[in-house]
């Protein structure tokens, strides 16, 4: 279904821009499709606890639920009868991103969305999914992230309930909510931008070079660059 969405809409982050009217972010519908009996975790809040991050979200009830990362032991929990869970990730050195997935015996189920943690969690804690905007897991009110596919730009957020003023390079945007209590605003440039929200200004840097998966500084800021199918590539951009 994305892929279709994808062609249709032409650019990756375009097609989010085309799903408006769906009202959401990757999250459990995609991987429900190839797995009908288990829905992937969502994952929707992290904390640090002295040293340990802790990453809190929801599966099916009693769902087994594995976060996998290259070079990296997976770590995994179970989910309560409500299908709450509680994640307490061992310490990290660098940049390390996670697979989250469920497991019911043999049966499994992959969330479409990555788990980036950043300098062992003493950067930002995101969510990232191709096309779709960027969450935030250790934001706040405001811009918590934007993301590029080199001819689509958005950005995104969240808020306590009233729509946010947004700006981007003096055109005024009208956010749209996307759930999980957060917005976009989507615009059909790419390269270097200044957004404002709520009246504070931000200086995205614009994309990274192309290559493989790249976590790096870049302006006030971390940008992730990772490759997306068939040909294409991705930019998260995440301010301090």
């Amino acid at each position: 279904m994305k892929r279709r969405m994808m062609v249709a809409c032409v650019a990756v982050l375009a097609a989010a821009a085309c799903s408006d009217q769906q009202g959401g972010v990757a999250g459990p519908t995609g991987a429900d499709e190839a797995s009908p009996w288990v829905r992937p975790p969502q994952i929707d809040g992290a904390m640090r606890d002295g040293g340990v991050l802790v990453l809190r979200g929801g599966a099916g009830p009693n769902a087994r639920v594995v976060l996998r990362a290259p070079d990296t032991a997976a770590v995994a929990t179970t989910a309560d009868g409500a299908g709450r869970f509680e994640l307490r990730l061992p310490p990290l050195s660098g940049d390390v991103r996670f697979t989250p997935e469920v497991q019911v015996g043999e049966d499994a189920a992959v969330s479409p969305e990555t788990l980036v943690v950043i300098q062992g969690g003493a950067g930002p804690v995101a969510l990232i999914a191709a096309g779709q905007p960027t969450v935030r897991l250790d934001g706040s009110e405001g811009l918590d992230a934007v993301d590029s596919d080199g001819a689509t730009l958005m950005a995104s957020g969240r808020t306590n309930g009233a729509a946010p003023s947004v700006n981007i390079n003096g055109a005024d945007m009208a956010p749209t909510a996307i759930g999980r209590g957060r917005w976009r605003a989507v615009i059909g440039q790419s390269g270097p931008a200044t957004i404002t929200v709520n009246g504070k200004s931000f200086d995205y840097p614009g994309m990274g070079a192309a290559g493989g998966f790249v976590v790096e500084r870049a302006g006030a800021g971390w940008r992730i660059t990772w490759p997306v199918d068939p040909a294409g590539r991705q930019t998260t951009w995440l301010p301090d």
